[in-house]
């Protein structure tokens, strides 16, 4: 886990978790931006993910080990006394969403990036032929889940770092399978249980990793007196991956400050 600190007057502390198969050093320019714009960032990796472990590589025992990471990191940003908020991208929108849920974290702000709340039909229907025989041997027998590094992102930088990154995982367990998948269900059935937090979601219309149609129908269900959803036209999964970040940033940018100033903490002008 790190924490970088703004060199500017602080305005708020930011939780950052990062997406399914990748890791923390992905978020580098967002990292930047928010700590010039005056937030301190908390930013780490997942279980299974990372620079956290080599033997349980892509893999997890039950999703409380994500919700109890992330509780961790959302801990660190109260100590600093100030408007917390959390972005979560993917895999990590459907950890924030559930620790919440749960009563874990208690933000001032979600911000959802193509939470995890749904695969592709495609997706799903090969994981399940090759599931068929994988849970006849162990729940740690590792698979290649099958998703392409190109459908986070088309920006070749970040391609060409995925292609030479010995972090990235490219096999998972049947266990973290089953949980996963598990997990999305029940928080999918559960999302009026999130609580009245402020929430921002952005989704991706041709994303190859989740539905979004159907992902964008169970955030709909959250009670939520300030909601927010936006739904960019793009094939690509990651939000802050690209070369050109300043719209969803734009997005994100707002969506903080007016929970700042509904806690009056910015001047109106």
């Amino acid at each position: 886990m790190w924490k970088w600190e703004t060199e500017n007057e602080a305005k708020g502390a930011v939780v950052i978790v990062h997406d399914l198969l990748e890791h923390h050093e992905y978020y580098d320019a967002l990292t930047v931006k928010l700590r010039r714009d005056g937030y301190h960032v908390i930013i780490g990796d997942l279980p299974g993910h990372g620079q956290t472990t080599r033997v349980n590589k892509g893999h997890i025992n039950n999703f409380d080990q994500y919700t109890e990471r992330i509780a961790e990191w959302h801990n660190l940003a109260l100590d600093y006394e100030l408007p917390t908020f959390v972005i979560g991208q993917g895999l990590g929108g459907l950890i924030a969403i559930e620790a919440t849920r749960q009563g874990r974290i208690q933000p001032d702000g979600l911000i959802l990036l193509n939470p995890l709340l749904s695969f592709k039909q495609s997706f799903m229907n090969r994981k399940n032929t090759i599931l068929t025989s994988v849970r006849m041997t162990s729940d740690e027998t590792r698979f290649n889940p099958g998703i392409k590094l190109s459908y986070f992102t088309e920006d070749k930088n970040f391609l060409n770092r995925y292609k030479k990154d010995e972090l990235i995982v490219d096999k998972v367990s049947y266990q973290w399978y089953k949980t996963v998948i598990n997990q999305m269900k029940e928080t999918s059935e559960t999302m009026e249980e999130v609580g009245d937090v402020p929430i921002l979601c952005i989704m991706t219309d041709d994303n190859q990793i989740i539905n979004p149609y159907l992902s964008a129908k169970y955030m709909k269900r959250n009670l939520s007196a300030d909601f927010r959803f936006i739904m960019m036209e793009s094939n690509e999964h990651s939000i802050f991956q690209r070369e050109d970040i300043e719209y969803p940033y734009y997005l994100l940018d707002q969506f903080i400050n007016t929970q700042l100033f509904s806690i009056g903490l910015i001047p109106k002008n």
